[in-house]
């Protein structure tokens, strides 16, 4: 009997400490959008930009990527960030 009242509150335990995890693991998924401004990133995003269909969303990718471009030569890094973060938003649509 004891070993089954321990058994049922170690997996209660582990329930509940999955759940408090859920929070963390959300907001450091939003880590993943914070973009660095260089040419790597901006020779991957022309891929995805490439590889849309026609339409409103491959020009406005394609315009923002122009800007971020733009403030890159002029070393806006988050000017850069900001073009390059709604470029890829555009080639999500």
């Amino acid at each position: 009997m004891r070993n089954l009242r321990l058994r049922n509150t170690l997996f209660r335990l582990l329930f509940l400490a999955g759940f408090a995890g859920v929070p963390l693991t959300l907001a450091l998924g939003h880590d993943g959008h914070h973009v660095k401004c260089n040419g790597t990133t901006i020779n991957a995003v022309k891929a995805d930009i490439q590889a849309m269909g026609e339409g409103e969303a491959k020009t406005l990718a394609t315009n923002e990527l122009q800007a971020a471009r733009d403030m890159m030569a002029k070393n806006d890094t988050e000017g850069c960030k900001s073009h390059i973060h709604s470029a890829m938003e555009a080639t999500e649509k």
